[in-house]
C-alpha cells in the first residue's frame, strides 16, 4: 500500500490533526485525495491570514507588498477566499476562527457575517486582526472596524445577522443559547478594531466564560470600567488605546496584566492571582498637564507602576516596566523583599526620557537586586542615546541571576557599561543574549546599522567577551554578527 493510501486510511481525528497544521494556502494548492478534499471543510480552525493567502512576489519590498494589499482587487482576492471556505465549511463547532488583514470600517458589512459566523459555530477563540503595521502609512484609511454591540447584547441578539449568514453563504447556523451567543469563547483578539467604553464592558458581561482579553489600537476607549467580578478572566493585555484615561478592572482570578499607553489611571482590583505584570508607557503631551480630560491626576513617573501596582509588587514573577516609570523612587528601599520576582524586564525606549532612560535602568537594577534574592532573568530594551557618564552604585554579589537579554544593542559605552555592571555583581551569570532588534516592542522594529555602527557592534561584543564571567555564554541573535 502507497504511503498516501496509508495516511489516507487513518481515522478522521487525526487526519484532521494533520489539516489542522497545514496553512488555507496549502490545503488547497495539496493534492488531495477525494476524502482529504471532503474532510479540510470540517476543520476546526479557520485561521485567513494574507500572507499566507496572496502571492507575494520575490522582487516585492515590505513597502510594495504594503501597498499591494491595500489595493482592491487583492482584497477582494483575499474576502472571496474567506466567502468560499464558509460557504463549504462543514464543522458543527469551531475551537480557532481568525481574519488577519488591513481591512477597515469600509467593510464592515462583510466583517459583521464573518463574526456572526464564528459566533453561530461557538467559537472558543476569537481573532480580529487589522493592524496596518505593514501597510505604508499613506496609504490607510484609519477608519477603524467597529463591533457591532448587537452581537454581545443580550437583550439585542444576533438573529439579523444570522439571518443574513444563511442568505450570503447559505449556512444554516446551529441553534444559539439564546441567553449567551458566547457561552464558548474563551479568547478574544481584537487589533485595529474599534470598541467603546459600553462595548467593553457588556463584552465582559456577557462572555463570562472569557479568559483572555487582548486589545490594540482601539481608539474610543476612554473611561473603561468592569465592577462586578469577572470570575475566569486570566489574561488582560491593552495596548496604544491613546484616547484611554482611565482603566478600571474587576478579576479576582487574572493571572496576567499587560499594559502599554499613556501614563494613566488603573486600578486592577483584588488580583491575589496576579503574577506577571507589565506597565509600560508612551510619551503622550497632555500627560504633563496636571489633569486628563476626565479631570483625573494624570500619573507622574514613580507612581505609574509603584503608586498603582505597590500592593501587589511582592507577588509578581515577572515584571515588566520603563525607566521612565522609576522616577528614582525609594518605594524599594522601603518595602518588603520581593521574594517571588523572578524575570524582571526594563526599557528605556520612551523617547521622551533622553539620557534619563538608560540611567534609569542602571538605577532600577540596583534597586531591584538589592530586594530580590532569588531574580534569575533580566532583560535590557535600551535606545541608543549619546555617552553621559555611569555613576556606578554599590550593588552586592547576586547569586541566582542566571539569564541577561539585552535588546536594541547599539555598542555605545553606556550601554556597554551597565552590561559591565551586571557581570559585576551576577557572579552565577550562565547565559546573555544580545540582539540589535527591540524584541519587546510590538513593533519588532530594528535598528539600521551604518557600516561604521556595525563597527562599533562587533568592537564592543569583542570588549565584553573578555569582561563575561567565566561560566557565562554569550549568543548573539542576529544573522550577520
Amino acid at each position: 500500500m502507497a504511503l498516501e493510501d496509508k495516511i489516507s486510511a487513518l481515522p478522521d481525528d487525526i487526519l484532521l490533526t494533520i489539516l489542522s497544521l497545514l496553512t488555507l494556502k496549502q490545503v488547497a494548492t495539496s493534492i488531495l485525495s477525494p476524502r482529504w478534499r471532503y474532510l479540510w471543510t470540517s476543520l476546526h480552525t479557520l485561521n485567513f491570514r494574507y500572507e499566507e493567502i496572496l502571492h507575494r512576489n520575490d522582487d516585492d519590498t515590505d513597502n510594495e507588498w504594503g501597498c499591494k494589499i491595500y489595493e482592491a482587487d487583492y482584497m477582494e482576492r483575499f474576502m472571496q477566499v474567506v466567502n468560499q471556505v464558509l460557504r463549504s465549511h462543514k464543522a458543527p463547532k469551531l475551537h480557532e476562527f481568525g481574519i488577519h488583514y488591513p481591512l477597515d470600517a469600509s467593510r464592515g458589512d462583510l466583517i459583521d457575517i464573518w463574526v456572526a459566523f464564528a459566533i453561530a459555530f461557538k467559537v472558543s477563540k476569537l481573532e480580529l486582526n487589522f493592524s496596518t503595521n505593514q501597510v505604508p502609512i499613506w496609504v490607510c484609511s484609519f477608519k477603524n472596524y467597529s463591533f457591532p454591540l448587537d452581537f454581545f447584547d443580550k437583550t439585542k441578539r444576533v438573529e439579523p445577522y444570522l439571518v443574513q449568514l444563511d442568505r450570503v453563504f447559505s449556512v444554516c447556523a446551529p441553534p444559539l443559547n439564546v441567553d449567551n451567543g458566547f457561552e464558548c469563547l474563551r479568547e478574544l483578539i481584537l487589533k485595529s478594531v474599534d470598541l467603546t467604553d459600553e462595548q467593553f464592558e457588556t463584552i465582559l458581561s456577557s462572555c463570562t466564560f472569557l479568559e483572555f482579553l487582548h486589545v490594540l489600537y482601539s481608539s474610543r476607549l476612554v473611561n473603561v470600567k468592569h465592577a462586578v467580578p469577572h470570575m475566569k478572566l486570566k489574561s488582560l493585555e491593552m495596548y496604544r488605546c491613546f484616547q484611554l484615561k482611565k482603566l478600571e478592572i474587576f478579576a479576582p482570578n487574572l493571572v496576567s496584566f499587560k499594559y502599554l499607553g499613556p501614563k494613566i489611571n488603573i486600578s486592577v482590583k483584588d488580583a491575589k492571582q496576579l503574577v506577571h505584570a507589565c506597565m509600560r508607557s508612551n510619551w503622550e503631551t497632555w500627560e504633563f498637564s496636571r489633569t486628563n480630560s476626565l479631570g483625573l491626576p494624570n500619573m507622574q513617573r514613580g507612581d505609574f507602576v509603584f503608586g498603582q501596582f505597590a500592593a501587589y509588587l511582592p507577588q509578581i514573577e515577572h515584571l515588566v516596566m520603563d525607566a521612565s516609570s522609576f522616577g528614582r523612587t525609594k518605594v524599594l528601599d522601603n518595602g518588603p523583599l520581593l521574594y517571588n520576582l523572578r524575570h524582571l524586564s526594563l526599557s528605556s525606549l520612551n523617547f521622551a526620557d533622553g539620557p534619563f532612560g538608560i540611567l534609569g535602568c542602571y538605577e532600577m537594577v540596583a534597586s531591584f537586586v538589592k530586594v530580590s534574592p532569588f531574580l534569575h532573568r533580566l532583560d535590557f530594551e535600551l535606545y541608543p542615546l549619546q555617552d553621559p557618564e555611569l555613576r556606578r552604585i554599590a550593588v552586592s554579589p547576586h547569586n541566582y541571576l542566571k539569564e541577561v537579554l539585552v535588546s536594541g544593542f547599539s555598542g555605545n559605552k553606556l550601554v556597554v557599561d551597565l552590561i559591565m555592571v551586571v557581570f559585576d555583581f551576577a557572579i552565577e551569570l550562565e547565559k546573555i543574549e544580545i540582539s540589535t532588534a527591540y524584541l519587546g516592542d510590538p513593533s519588532k522594529c530594528t535598528i539600521s546599522l551604518k557600516p561604521d555602527d556595525d563597527f562599533l557592534v562587533r568592537k564592543s561584543i569583542e570588549q565584553l567577551h573578555g569582561r563575561m564571567p567565566a561560566k557565562a555564554q554569550l549568543y548573539i541573535l542576529d544573522d550577520g554578527l
